[in-house]
């Protein structure tokens, strides 16, 4: 990494150096440039096995002990913060007792009615006294039977509000209601509900088509309750637990002073190192698009952000984060965080939990549900090309069970010194920024893919942050050439392309991620179409576009204002009477006979898997035809190789499993404007309004980062550098 600045990073090459960016050069230590030996390691031995096994052996009895002791002084503590905080409310709130569970204080009471009410304006006190965040429960006790909450909650509810599903938590206490019309159900109802069945109420829109993997979901949280609740108490006695290191603080004469570890009273604030270490570890992601994945690492914390796959890799070590370097234990984990949905952040997750990571995973609500989706999908995918993949379905189950769900702009404590706040990123719906605050000393904002711009589904993404020493920011459009047109202009661009090759009585393929793209370019269709600028033909959908789709409906406040509208006044902006779902190989067959002109929208978006997979083996012999992308294209994919024109034919299984050779003699056309990453103005309008105290640029091509840390330095004045895998930074 070229830094512009001196630094004292310490760094495992990999790969050429690049050029400079500035005069002066980061000062760094080379580790072992050979990759399979090239290891941060602190404290461990590696001579040989029976080394490593002893190692092991008395790290686990050194791990036991330190938890052991750690429960000890959380339960204490614990119990100090329940006698504070039932001296401070009314006993009218009939709180029977306040546990840690996660990131929150879990507040059980027997009065719903008055703790719902009242009891909330005294918490807010409380919440800013102790610098703590609470969630009321209801105490198991006074809980209705799930039947009969079902039953009682029909009569409470209006008569024009009807229920899809109802799913009763018992981990939590909360009753998740998807209705037809969320904003009918008021508080005054949800507080009725709490009262009458001792649940408290949430609604969430219903879907046209109910979700099967919001289902699983419920099926999976349903069936795991009691594992769960544990989970989340552990969970916050760990993330409440007293500092695991000495803390150091500056005198009134402005020396250092040691202070040792006691047990401090439960409303005093994180303590606030002078001198606190703030350490970035790069696993992947950089000077590419793929396998995102970095570890913040504090005295106190490791916090994992993103963990995802290279699409353009099969398998080896350039296909996932380079977990096998950083040499730690999973069990050292605080939390995972995951920025969106798409498997270039998310998709070596479940891997996590078949290797030992027992830890939360925090992320926006829809993200959840639309990872489990493409999780299960690649699953499918694995097994129908005899693929190897590195986890199974009961992996993707320990994700829903371990994940915690946050919405936007909710700053939550994940470990003792650090702080996560999730806002919108503008990429797809859920997608988001994470800010990391650490113990007030140093923060981290990482970008994940951000939209700096408005689309037809999202608002741009949030750029109104109070303070960030050091931006980690995305390049996938970082050239200077990569310019997004007019938003008229690439749907025109769009239209008359696919007008020519109907005109010519071809077909267009338009292979599109099932999330974000795919929902984006339905609403443009669909909008072109009955205006009459797109020739009317069959528009044939197929894969998980549905289901995304019906996710979309239900987390439908994450969308932008005007979809948010649309949908307010009871239209579904997903369906279309030009629409027709294809399910199933024989109907697919059905649509490749037909010698009519027709649009096809499958997944996946980059021919790496899925039904588009299939069209395009009909498709591409034909040169009336013509595949239509709309997509970033990941370098080794077959969607890029088409799109650089360098591919002639491509060794593909048939319907047996033999290999058989495909002729491209189709058309194909880029079109680029669709995109949910940012092009290089918006990105360099990003940079300047967050003015950051330095940059580290990611997820791009190398050249396309490097031009961004080049123009961020030379136009913003502002510290900027391109890191390798594997490289070690120390950010304060």
């Amino acid at each position: 990494m070229r830094e512009n600045q001196k630094s004292n990073n310490i760094r495992a090459e990999e790969g050429k150096s690049d050029s400079q960016h500035s005069d002066k050069a980061s000062s760094r230590q080379a580790s072992n440039k050979n990759e399979g030996n090239n290891h941060y390691s602190k404290g461990f031995s590696s001579d040989d096995g029976l080394s490593k096994n002893l190692s092991k052996t008395i790290i686990n009895r050194q791990v036991k002990e330190k938890e052991s002791h750690i429960a000890k002084l959380t339960f204490d503590k614990e119990s100090r913060f329940t006698k504070t905080i039932l001296q401070s409310i009314p006993p009218e709130s009939q709180i029977t007792s306040a546990k840690f569970e996660g990131p929150n204080i879990a507040l059980y009471t027997r009065n719903a009615g008055f703790s719902l009410t009242e009891l909330t304006y005294h918490l807010s006190n409380l919440s800013k006294t102790m610098k703590k965040r609470f969630v009321i429960r209801t105490d198991p006790s006074i809980r209705m039977p799930e039947d009969g909450t079902r039953r009682t909650v029909a009569k409470l509810l209006p008569k024009d509000v009807l229920v899809s599903a109802v799913f009763c938590d018992d981990a939590t206490g909360e009753l998740i209601l998807e209705v037809n019309k969320p904003d009918a159900v008021s508080p005054e109802i949800i507080i009725e509900i709490a009262k009458s069945t001792g649940w408290v109420a949430h609604t969430r829109l219903s879907p046209n088509l109910p979700s099967y993997i919001i289902n699983t979901i419920h099926s999976t949280l349903k069936s795991s309750a009691r594992e769960r609740l544990i989970f989340l108490q552990e969970l916050g006695a760990r993330i409440f637990r007293n500092p695991l290191v000495e803390q150091s603080n500056v005198n009134s004469k402005g020396t250092l002073v040691k202070k040792v570890n006691t047990l401090e009273p439960p409303y005093i604030q994180k303590a606030q190192s002078q001198t606190k270490e703030v350490i970035l570890f790069c696993l992947g992601g950089v000077k590419q698009v793929g396998r995102s994945c970095f570890i913040v690492v504090t005295p106190e914390s490791k916090v994992m952000l993103d963990c995802g796959i290279n699409p353009g890799e099969n398998s080896g070590i350039d296909a996932y984060p380079r977990l096998d370097w950083f040499n730690f234990n999973f069990s050292d984990l605080d939390a995972v965080v995951i920025s969106h949905a798409h498997i270039d952040h998310q998709g070596f997750l479940p891997s996590l939990y078949k290797y030992g990571y027992n830890g939360p995973i925090y992320c926006t609500e829809p993200t959840l549900p639309l990872m489990t989706l493409l999780q299960m999908d690649s699953i499918k995918i694995s097994k129908a090309n005899g693929t190897y993949l590195t986890y199974e379905v009961r992996d993707v189950n320990e994700v829903i069970k371990h994940c915690i769900t946050l919405p936007y702009g909710k700053p939550t404590d994940i470990s003792p010194d650090i702080t996560i706040t999730l806002n919108n990123a503008g990429h797809i719906i859920g997608s988001a920024t994470v800010h990391l605050n650490i113990s007030g000393v140093h923060n981290i904002l990482y970008s994940g893919d951000y939209k700096y711009a408005k689309t037809q589904l999202l608002d741009s993404a949030s750029s109104i942050y109070p303070r960030v020493e050091t931006l980690i920011t995305e390049s996938t459009y970082g050239s200077s050439s990569d310019v997004m047109p007019d938003q008229s202009a690439v749907y025109s661009t769009f239209t008359q392309s696919i007008n020519q090759t109907l005109v010519d009585g071809g077909k267009v393929l338009i292979p599109v991620p099932a999330v974000g793209r795919a929902q984006e370019i339905m609403l443009v269709i669909d909008k072109e179409m009955r205006e009459g600028r797109l020739i009317e033909t069959p528009i044939y959908i197929e894969g998980m576009i549905s289901e995304a789709s019906a996710i979309h409906m239900s987390y439908a406040h994450y969308l932008g204002y005007d979809v948010r509208r649309s949908v307010s006044q009871g239209t579904n902006p997903f369906e279309s009477d030009y629409f027709t779902p294809i399910v199933g190989p024989s109907k697919r067959e059905q649509v490749l006979g037909d010698g009519n002109p027709a649009i096809i929208m499958a997944t996946s978006g980059m021919l790496e898997g899925g039904p588009s997979v299939e069209y395009f083996k009909e498709i591409a012999p034909s040169s009336k035809n013509k595949i239509v992308f709309v997509s970033y294209q990941i370098n080794g994919t077959l969607g890029r190789r088409i799109v650089d024109g360098t591919l002639t034919e491509a060794s593909m299984l048939d319907q047996a499993g033999k290999v058989k050779v495909v002729p491209v003699r189709c058309n194909s056309h880029k079109i680029d404007g669709f995109s949910g990453h940012s092009d290089f103005n918006q990105i360099l309008s990003f940079v300047s309004r967050i003015r950051p105290k330095r940059v580290l640029v990611n997820h791009g091509e190398k050249s396309k980062s490097e031009s961004i840390a080049s123009t961020v330095y030379r136009k913003l004045k502002i510290r900027s550098g391109v890191p390798d895998n594997r490289e070690i930074i120390k950010l304060r």
